[in-house]
């Protein structure tokens, strides 16, 4: 991370060291919610003198991460610290916010990854071809698949078993008999 510090109308020059040194050590505390590995990124101190007024004001800007905040304050040390504060809230804000789209993406359900899978192969023809039946969100018993399969023209019934949770088949051999498949 490239850290500026600049500073304005400070006649000493051993305080504008130390406010410096300062404003560098307050760093820290930004370079947490920072990646600068990934993008680069620049942060700029501008501190300045007016009078019974400081003033502390910080630019920051990495990859896509921009903020800036200033604050006004009768002692630079203290401004220096609102500032610092009110930019990691910002960051704080900004970070949250990215994670709870990345985790927003991340809960497709598996569903709408088979339909999008289906929607990127379309180019063969067996795949347009294709019907999707979804299972029933209940669980079943052996026996109401087995009943689910008489009232059906299908000549299979696939079913989550309440007993175990996992997925079963029931289906009808050539010879009319019932064969259970389980995992």
């Amino acid at each position: 991370m490239k850290v500026t510090v600049t500073t304005r109308h400070i006649k000493d020059t051993k305080t504008s060291e130390k406010i410096k040194s300062y404003a560098l050590k307050k760093t820290k505390r930004i370079e947490r919610y920072v990646n600068s590995e990934k993008d680069p990124s620049d942060l700029r101190f501008i501190l300045s003198s007016e009078k019974f007024r400081d003033k502390a004001e910080i630019i920051l800007s990495s990859g896509n991460i921009k903020a800036t905040s200033s604050v006004e304050s009768n002692d630079m040390y203290a401004a220096i610290d609102d500032v610092v504060d009110t930019i990691v809230k910002q960051l704080k804000k900004q970070t949250e916010k990215r994670t709870k789209e990345k985790r927003r993406i991340g809960a497709k359900s598996k569903e709408d990854l088979v339909e999008s899978a289906l929607s990127l192969d379309t180019e063969s023809d067996e795949l347009r071809d294709l019907k999707i039946h979804k299972l029933p969100p209940k669980p079943m018993s052996i026996e109401e698949a087995s009943l689910q399969l008489k009232v059906s023209d299908a000549n299979f019934v696939a079913f989550r078993n309440s007993e175990n949770g996992l997925m079963n088949v029931i289906y009808l051999s050539r010879r009319g008999q019932k064969i259970l498949i389980e995992p």
